[in-house]
């Protein structure tokens, strides 16, 4: 069983597509106003209760600056005990960087480590971190990308989670 799980926020756990102009244009205030019309992805709440019950540590690694992560966290009530966000690293996704500060926080070896992502750079950050990668299929929109993009696995529904994390 894996001990450590690593996601990417947007289009990955929740689907805030509502927000994406301003978060692309960098308008946080409006976007912290559409944060309770955001969904989590169906299945996700049987997959925090798994992390809960195991004892499986969260990290979440972000493009998007800290307080939204953590306003996002805390309305759907999502279970983490890192965040690596924008202004914690010097070099984003595509780069490692983040994914080895999530690992080093959460102490544990990237092998036992499983990170989901809806990117290409998702996947190409925890490649190159050593973790296996998950590409996500239902937040994307670039699904032909994900299938080439190097995934240890790809899957389509939230509900293919649980398994990955019991190898």
């Amino acid at each position: 069983m894996k001990k450590g799980v690593i996601f990417d926020l947007d289009q990955t756990l929740v689907d805030s597509s509502s927000a994406k102009q301003y978060r692309d244009n960098r308008n946080w205030t409006a976007v912290y106003t559409l944060i309770p019309q955001f969904v989590l992805y169906d299945g996700f709440n049987d997959v925090f209760e798994h992390i809960r019950k195991n004892g499986i540590k969260v990290g979440i690694v972000s493009k998007a600056p800290s307080i939204y992560v953590q306003k996002v966290l805390r309305q759907f009530n999502i279970p983490f005990d890192t965040i690596v966000a924008y202004h914690d690293v010097g070099r984003r996704k595509p780069n490692p960087e983040g994914m080895n500060l999530a690992i080093c926080r959460l102490q544990l070896a990237p092998n036992n480590v499983i990170s989901f992502g809806d990117d290409r750079n998702d996947i190409t950050a925890s490649n190159d971190a050593g973790i296996d990668s998950v590409a996500c299929l239902w937040g994307s929109d670039n699904s032909d990308l994900l299938l080439t993009s190097g995934a240890t696995h790809v899957i389509a529904t939230p509900n293919e989670i649980i398994p990955l994390l019991e190898n």
